[in-house]
């Protein structure tokens, strides 16, 4: 059984961001890894690469106002 994708409009929403936001990350490389479509076209992203993804890349927010050093 297929697993449904997550679109850009539910991932957006996951982030609290704008839908245009996330086409920026998504293009900067600032966001989950995408599943691409044989033409190369973003088809959506896998729930788990999601979870994955963020617990890589959490920050407390002294790290993130003051930087990783403090």
């Amino acid at each position: 059984m297929m697993q449904r994708l997550l679109t850009y409009e539910a991932l957006a929403e996951h982030y609290g961001v704008s839908r245009r936001t996330m086409y920026q990350r998504v293009w900067k490389g600032e966001a989950p890894t995408p599943v691409l479509g044989p033409s190369g076209r973003v088809r959506g992203w896998r729930p788990e690469e999601v979870a994955r993804y963020d617990s890589a890349n959490q920050r407390t927010r002294a790290e993130y106002l003051y930087g990783s050093d403090k």
